[in-house]
């Protein structure tokens, strides 16, 4: 019985700090899925479009199963000027479109991008491929509802296992 007790009390101490991490964890992933949603809709809005190049895809294996997808780009601005961003994420839709038996189905893809320093560091988030906004939209929308569900769970679960409770005293005969 004591190691049923033991057990029950690991798992609600285990399950005490998940509702921390939740509390704290689903805000800030909301926030910087609509961070990143705000940002694609002002680079539609006041981004320039172009084609780009594919330089070259790259497929990134997590070690928990995880994959993710990354183009390098390369196009000519108005001026003329070679621009160039590396990383670029995409979804597995479009990778898989993209990429066909390992190789390069298509070289080019239309793009819009804000226009700022050449050689900047952050240049990849300021450039969105057109043909995946829809996808990356709808996921930002998702993880953004999930965030705040998370955190709501996190905070009613928080207060429940932190807030003190009255315990009712037995009564001592006198």
């Amino acid at each position: 019985m004591e190691e049923v007790e033991g057990m029950v009390g690991w798992l609600l101490g285990k399950l005490k700090w998940l509702t921390v991490l939740c509390a704290i964890g689903g805000p800030i992933l909301a926030f910087a899925c609509w961070q990143d949603g705000h940002r694609r809709r002002d680079v539609m809005a006041m981004g320039i479009e172009s084609e780009a190049t594919i330089d070259s895809a790259t497929r990134v294996k997590r070690r928990r199963g995880g994959t993710n997808y990354k183009l390098d780009l390369s196009w000519m601005d108005r001026g003329g000027l070679r621009r160039k961003v590396e990383g670029v994420s995409i979804s597995h839709a479009l990778a898989g479109q993209i990429i066909v038996d390992n190789q390069l189905a298509i070289d080019s893809l239309p793009i819009k991008y804000i226009a700022g320093e050449a050689g900047s560091l952050n240049a990849g988030d300021n450039v969105i491929i057109l043909d995946d906004t829809a996808h990356q939209e709808r996921t930002d929308r998702e993880l953004v509802y999930a965030g705040l569900g998370a955190g709501v769970v996190g905070l009613i679960g928080a207060a429940l296992f932190f807030l003190p409770r009255r315990r009712r005293r037995d009564a001592v005969a006198a």
